[in-house]
């Protein structure tokens, strides 16, 4: 996958925490400080500062030089969530990839020790999910859950894990071949997921492992900024590098299009629908490796077991094209 520089011949430490920064100092050094509080295990922190304003660069910056196990890399520009995942785990060799966001805290300072162990007593799991609360109110943040029909309180297998908090297998990483760093938004854990899947590994979400997340609102990317973009184009491009179909993709877009409409965002959604049909011919002329998306038939029955929403009938489908998006995502 593009954008990703494995580094396997550096000795392992137990984990490395991973920070995307852009502006917002005051939030990005919380996440920092949490993770250096962190009891129980080795690790690092690193963080990639995506073309941040000189003055809240500088605050980072100052931070750091404090604190000799924590390494920044300052960038130019915003590369995106795939991207910038993808340098700051290549600038450490943990055994463990930890991703916190920016605004983010653990929730306590043993977390980074149990998501270690979950993974150090289960070698088949490529990743496990992490129990994101709202900072302010404790509860479970809403927008950040992507596991329909199933409850924060519950463990139990599945296909993906939220951004906001997680831990990633290196080795599973690397043999999947990192996040594809053309999504840059949206969309980038599923894609490595499945990878990652189709090798044989499985995915957990852990709820005794929790962080904490600032909702902002006014800071999350809203669907008529790019949000909607993103959400079309990756969805289709990703399903057409797994083996969907064109005549369900064809679907799924005027689904897209239909919910666009309904939601005021109907241009974004025609943009996107058209941007995936070039990554898609681009992803077809390549010859990059594309067998990790060629997935198993082990695969699918875990991906259907994991998913049972992907069955439900025709109309339900039809009608959630007529929901609002949710306004504060």
């Amino acid at each position: 996958m593009t954008g990703f520089d494995a580094r396997p011949d550096r000795a392992a430490n137990d984990a490395d925490v991973i920070i995307l920064s852009w502006n917002r100092a005051d939030d990005v050094i919380a996440a920092i400080a949490s993770a250096l509080e962190q009891e129980g295990v080795t690790r690092r922190v690193l963080v990639v500062d995506q073309g941040s304003t000189p003055e809240d660069a500088a605050c980072v910056e100052a931070f750091v030089r404090d604190h000799p196990d924590v390494s920044l890399r300052l960038l130019e520009q915003n590369v995106g969530v795939a991207g910038g995942r993808n340098i700051a785990t290549a600038m450490g060799h943990g055994r463990y990839v930890v991703a916190l966001d920016s605004d983010a805290v653990f929730a306590d300072r043993t977390a980074l020790a149990a998501a270690v162990a979950q993974l150090d007593t289960n070698p088949g799991l490529a990743a496990i999910g992490f129990r994101i609360v709202n900072f302010f109110t404790g509860e479970n943040d809403a927008l950040s859950w992507d596991y329909p029909g199933r409850h924060p309180d519950e463990r139990f297998r599945t296909t993906r894990f939220i951004g906001a908090g997680h831990a990633i297998r290196r080795a599973a990483f690397e043999a999947a071949g990192g996040y594809d760093a053309r999504l840059f938004f949206c969309q980038e854990e599923l894609d490595l997921c499945y990878r990652m899947l189709n090798l044989g590994y499985r995915i957990e979400y852990v709820p005794d492992i929790a962080v904490r997340h600032k909702v902002s609102p006014d800071q999350r990317v809203a669907w008529e900024r790019g949000r909607y973009f993103f959400t079309v184009r990756n969805a289709l491009y990703t399903s057409y590098k797994f083996g969907v179909p064109l005549s369900r993709l064809g679907l799924g877009a005027a689904a897209f299009f239909v919910r666009g409409i309904a939601n005021g965002v109907g241009g974004a959604a025609l943009r996107g629908i058209a941007a995936a049909m070039r990554m898609s011919a681009a992803y077809a002329r390549s010859t990059e490796d594309k067998s990790l998306c060629r997935l198993s038939p082990e695969t699918r029955r875990y991906i259907a077991a994991c998913e049972p929403w992907r069955d439900e009938p025709v109309t339900a489908k039809i009608a959630r094209q007529f929901r609002k998006l949710p306004q504060s995502a």
